[in-house]
C-alpha cells in the first residue's frame, strides 16, 4: 500500500503530481478522484495539497482501484452457454485485476508470504497447539494466489462444461444440457465478494504485521514447551522417582503433569478468537500469554521439584490417592492464583467493557479445584473446599488491601480443611 511523505520543505505538503506518479494516473483522473473524496479542485500537477488530505486522498484511490466492478446489467445471460462464455470472461477480467494488485502491492505480498510460510513451518503433535496453528492460518492468509488458484479452478469448470456442449453430437443430448442451468450472478457476486474480502485483509496487513511477529515467537513458545516436556523433562521426572524408587508412580503423575498443560493451552485459542471478534486488544492477548506462560513455568518447578515429596509423604496411607490429590491441586490452585493480581491489573486499567467482561470470565474458568478422588463422609468439606475455590477475588479489585486481607482468609480456611482431612485420614489409618 502507498504510503506518502512531504515533497514540500516546510514538512507538511504534498505535490499533487507525487500521487499521480505514484499510481501511474494523469492529472484529470486525479482531480476526478480528489472532487470525490475531499471535494478538492486540482487543476495541476503543480497543486499543493496538505499532508492529511493528501493520506485521505491516497486511501480513497488505493479503495477505489481494489474494487471489482460487477454489475450484471453488463452482461446478457440468455442461455447455459451465454452464461458459462460470460463467466469465463468475468473471471479472466478478474484474474487480470488480481495480477495488477499483486504487482503493485509487491513489497506487502513478499512480507506477508513469508509470515504465512513461517506460520505453516511451526510443527507440532499437540491437538490444541494445532488448533491455534490452523486458526491463524485462516487469519492471516494475505495472499493473492490462493484467490487466483480458486478462480482457476471455476473457470476449468465453466469450460470442461462448454466442452461437453461443444462435442454433444445429439440433439436430445443438447436438449438435457440446456436444463444444466447455473446462476451466472450468484457465482460472479461470490467472485467479487471473495476479492474484495481479500483485498480488505491485505490492506490491514501493516496493523497486525508486527502483531503477526509476536504471535509467531509465543506459539513456538508454547510448542517448545510442549516439546520441552514431551522428551527433557519427561527424563528429569523419570529420573526423581526413580531415585526415590518410586517409579511404579512416575507415568501417572507425568499424565497428571501433561494435563495440567493441557488445560492451559485450551485457553490460548479463546484468547486468539477474543482478539478477533473485536473483545480484546493486541496488548492484551499478549499480556495474557506471557502470565499463561509464567504457569506452566512455575508448575514445571513444582513437578521437578515438589511433587516427588507428596508421594512420599502419602505414599504408606491407605487413602493416599485422595490426600495426594487435594495437596497436589491445591498446590497447583496456588499456582493459579497467584496470577491473579496481574488479571486484576488488567482488569483495572481496561477501559473497555468488553474486555472487562472477557477477562472476568477468563478468570472465572482458569480458576477450576475439583477432586475426582472422594471419600465417603467427607462431602461437606468437599463442597466447602469447592466453594472457597471458586471465590472470585476480581470484586476487591478497587481495594488492594482487601484484595489482600480476603485472600490469606480464604487461603486460611482452605489450609484448615485440608489439615482436617489429613489428621482424620490419618488417625483412620492409625485406628
Amino acid at each position: 500500500m502507498i504510503t506518502l511523505k512531504t515533497t514540500t520543505p516546510n514538512g507538511d505538503k504534498v505535490m499533487a503530481y507525487t500521487i499521480a506518479k505514484a499510481f501511474g494516473i494523469a492529472i484529470d483522473e486525479l482531480a476526478e478522484y480528489a472532487k470525490n473524496c475531499c471535494n478538492l479542485n486540482i487543476k495541476s500537477s503543480q497543486h499543493i495539497l496538505p499532508l492529511e488530505d493528501a493520506n485521505k486522498l491516497v486511501c480513497y484511490i488505493q479503495n477505489v482501484k481494489q474494487k471489482l466492478y460487477f454489475n450484471s446489467d453488463d452482461w446478457s445471460n440468455r442461455s447455459t452457454i451465454d452464461k458459462l462464455q460470460n463467466l469465463v470472461i468475468f473471471i479472466d477480467k478478474t484474474l487480470e485485476t488480481i495480477d495488477r494488485q499483486i504487482e503493485q502491492n509487491s513489497d506487502i505480498l513478499n512480507h506477508s508470504n513469508q509470515a504465512y510460510i513461517e506460520l505453516q513451518s511451526l510443527a507440532t503433535t499437540n491437538i490444541d497447539l494445532m488448533e491455534i496453528k490452523i486458526y491463524l492460518l485462516s487469519k492471516f492468509d494475505f495472499s493473492l494466489e490462493h484467490l487466483k488458484d480458486k478462480l482457476l479452478f471455476i473457470k476449468q469448470e465453466a469450460l470442461e462444461q462448454l466442452g461437453i456442449i461443444d462435442t454433444s453430437l445429439s440433439i436430445w443430448e443438447d436438449v438435457e444440457l440446456s436444463k444444466k442451468e447455473i446462476d451466472f450472478d450468484f457465482t460472479a457476486t461470490k467472485i467479487a465478494r471473495l476479492y474484495q474480502e481479500q483485498m480488505k485483509k491485505l490492506s490491514r496487513f501493516s496493523t497486525v504485521d508486527t502483531f503477526f511477529s509476536q504471535i509467531l515467537s509465543s506459539l513456538q513458545k508454547f510448542i517448545d514447551t510442549d516439546e520441552k516436556l514431551a522428551i527433557i523433562n519427561k527424563e528429569k521426572l523419570e529420573e526423581i522417582f526413580k531415585d526415590a524408587y518410586l517409579e511404579k508412580y512416575f507415568e501417572d503423575i507425568y499424565k497428571e503433569w501433561c494435563d495440567e498443560i493441557d488445560k492451559i493451552n485450551k485457553f490460548y485459542l479463546k484468547i486468539l478468537k477474543g482478539y478477533f471478534v473485536g473483545k480484546i486488544s493486541q496488548d492484551l492477548v499478549l499480556e495474557i500469554f506471557a502470565i499463561l506462560q509464567t504457569i506452566k513455568d512455575d508448575l514445571e518447578d513444582f513437578y521437578l521439584t515438589v511433587r516427588l515429596g507428596l508421594t512420599l509423604k502419602y505414599k504408606e496411607n491407605p487413602k493416599r490417592k485422595l490426600l495426594e490429590e487435594i495437596a497436589t491441586k491445591n498446590r497447583i490452585f496456588k499456582i493459579h492464583e497467584s496470577t491473579q493480581p496481574k488479571f486484576i491489573a488488567l482488569l483495572k486499567n481496561t477501559t473497555s467493557q468488553l474486555s472487562y467482561r472477557f477477562l472476568n470470565s477468563l478468570l472465572s474458568e482458569m480458576i477450576d479445584f475439583k477432586i475426582e478422588e472422594k471419600s465417603e463422609g467427607y462431602e461437606e468439606i468437599y463442597q466447602k473446599m469447592a466453594e472457597l475455590h471458586s471465590i472470585n477475588l476480581e470484586i476487591y479489585l478497587n481495594d488492594i488491601e482487601m484484595y489482600g486481607k480476603e485472600l490469606e482468609k480464604k487461603n486460611m480456611e482452605i489450609s484448615k480443611l485440608i489439615f482436617k482431612m489429613q489428621s482424620d485420614l490419618e488417625q483412620m489409618r492409625r485406628d
